[in-house]
């Protein structure tokens, strides 16, 4: 018996950053995980983009599911897509502002 095929997930994004992530997002939600961000990526004023749920992803799941390109990386609380700045993750709310080292 053969073990079963992982989806291939694609380092190009055709017309969207995002696009490519899109079936790792959907078999998230199917899992049971609620979209924290809107069902939508955010951008930070540096363009880095975030979809965020609202409990922590299953990363063995997703490595069992999924075949990554060398480009995205799947960290410990994560899917991280070096070539296109987003990230798939556990929404953790809006984070303090950080002070330059010369602020008081």
């Amino acid at each position: 018996m053969n073990p079963p095929t992982k989806v291939p997930i694609s380092d190009k994004a055709d017309g969207s950053r995002t696009a490519h992530l899109q079936p790792v997002i959907d078999f998230l939600k199917a899992q049971g995980n609620e979209p924290a961000t809107g069902d939508a990526f955010y951008y930070s004023r540096d363009g880095y983009g975030v979809y965020g749920f609202t409990q922590p992803l299953d990363m063995d799941a997703l490595r069992a599911q999924f075949d990554f390109p060398a480009s995205i990386h799947l960290t410990p609380t994560s899917v991280q897509d070096t070539r296109h700045f987003v990230c798939i993750t556990q929404d953790r709310g809006p984070q303090p502002v950080r002070r330059l080292s010369f602020e008081k």
